[in-house]
């Protein structure tokens, strides 16, 4: 078999459609919902679906938006596929003073509504966000939700801003059923072999599923907007630093030392339990225990997802949970001859990782 193709390459101009409601109370902060315009040939179920739940969302939205206390912010990306993410990635350079400055949560909406896609696992998640996304979808849909780490994919352009972020594809079908269908997997229309192919079309959407998880995200959307403490908890976070430090230790064994890390995380996580509890007994007002939630997102969701400083973009590929530290996993790998780069290497991950949690327990205490 021949294949003959066209490629076009070169810089274009493409329509980046967006709508902003404006909250009551709040209305310089937002919740900002995204998903991406383009497809492979027809796309229903990746992103057609999507598309039009954010669409249908921001309807309703508009329609109660006396309702609402902080703004919505919905845009919808072109480039996702032909330029890896580029809409999004522009939006995130051109607007990421405001985004870093008024932002309070990312949501992303990629293939929900496809047939057969009954369940809510491996959704992308950042920890923080866990429990307030899984009550919105036991009290919507009746499910357990399973998260995942975030993938550097699905228009998650916005790790080095430091956003905290939740969804990306939405509900899909039991591993089982795919088996039994004899499906390969794919990354979309809720697993559906269509996904990027010319077969992505009307019959690959289904109308109940599409509306139960229109609501999924409605619901997310609004409490989130109308939160009185905004619904992240960062001593889940702090609780995932310490496995992933644990861990790395165990695998680095006496090759080096990761315990000035793991202190520094115990501190955090001390602070982070004396400040929920500030929120809760009522000794923290809203505003300022709002202010660190946010600003927290700002130190430690760059620190676990990426490598590159602050308002710049890694590559999208996968990205190991903090990174700074990760080589301390890959020691086993290594020849006596880069056992001493590697050290090096850490030596400088450590004082990151260590630095930053300090700026954040200095923040969590000084409210």
């Amino acid at each position: 078999m021949t294949i003959f193709a066209d490629m076009e390459e070169g810089w274009f101009k493409s329509k980046l459609p967006e709508v902003f409601i404006r909250g009551t109370e709040e209305p310089e902060k937002y919740v900002f919902l995204h998903g991406h315009l383009d497809s492979w040939d027809v796309g229903v179920g990746d992103n057609a679906t999507g598309d039009a739940t954010m669409l249908e969302i921001a309807r309703v939205l508009w329609a109660n938006r006396d309702k609402l206390k902080r703004s919505i912010r919905i845009c919808w990306w072109p480039g996702h596929s032909t330029g890896r993410y580029a809409g999004s990635t522009w939006f995130s350079d051109n607007f990421a003073l405001d985004l870093d400055e008024n932002c309070v949560a990312s949501v992303n909406c990629d293939s929900p509504g496809c047939r057969w896609a009954t369940e809510f696992i491996n959704l992308c998640m950042m920890t923080e966000t866990e429990a307030f996304l899984s009550d919105v979808i036991e009290e919507v849909a009746g499910k357990k939700a399973e998260a995942e780490r975030p993938h550097r994919a699905g228009d998650y352009s916005f790790n080095n801003i430091g956003l905290s972020s939740y969804l990306m594809l939405s509900s899909t079908m039991t591993e089982r059923d795919r088996e039994e269908k004899g499906y390969y997997t794919v990354g979309g229309c809720g697993a559906n072999i269509a996904w990027h192919t010319e077969n992505d079309t009307l019959e690959i959407a289904d109308k109940d599923i599409m509306l139960r998880d229109i609501k999924v995200y409605l619901l997310a959307v609004l409490r989130n907007a109308n939160a009185k403490i905004l619904p992240f908890d960062w001593r889940a976070t702090a609780k995932e630093f310490l496995h992933t430090v644990d861990t790395y230790q165990k695998k680095a064994g006496d090759r080096f030392d990761l315990s000035p890390s793991r202190k520094a995380v115990e501190s955090l996580a001390e602070a982070l339990v004396a400040f929920y509890a500030g929120i809760y007994s009522g000794k923290i007002e809203a505003k300022a225990a709002n202010h660190v939630i946010q600003r927290l997102a700002r130190i430690l969701v760059p620190l676990n997802y990426t490598r590159e400083q602050r308002f710049r973009h890694d590559p999208a590929l996968p990205i190991p949970e903090l990174p700074a530290i990760s080589t301390a996993a890959d020691l086993d790998k290594l020849g006596p001859e880069k056992l001493g780069f590697a050290k090096t290497q850490l030596v400088r991950g450590q004082n990151r990782v260590i630095s930053a949690l300090r700026q954040a327990e200095q923040l969590v205490r000084a409210a």
